[in-house]
């Protein structure tokens, strides 16, 4: 993500990590922050920090609903959760966005 955001996205886009107790959540944290600083010729990123609560259990309902493992480079959501964790976190992000659009149009 360092090189995706950092050197190739000249647009300003959103940085979203989710809140994370811990060394982990503060390592998260500082590297979205390097992110989100101003780049010259290119816009500025927005950092989004996005609860992380209830998001395991709502991860763990889609894999018993479904029946389809969650599964990243073969490695399940109990191998890679905080990948799992930061991928919801977008999602929920992104659910706000659209509701916003909903409510205002």
């Amino acid at each position: 993500s360092m090189t995706a955001y950092g050197r190739v996205a000249l647009a300003g886009a959103d940085v979203v990590i989710p809140i994370l107790e811990g060394a982990l959540g503060a390592q998260v944290r500082r590297e979205a922050e390097v992110l989100c600083e101003p780049r010259p010729g290119a816009a500025q990123h927005r950092l989004v920090e996005v609860p992380a609560d209830g998001l395991m259990e709502l991860l763990r309902a889609a894999e018993a609903e479904t029946g389809v493992r969650l599964s990243t480079m073969r490695r399940g959501l109990d191998e890679d959760t905080a990948a799992f964790i930061a991928a919801a976190a977008a999602g929920r992000h992104v659910r706000r966005i659209l509701d916003a659009e909903a409510v205002h149009g």
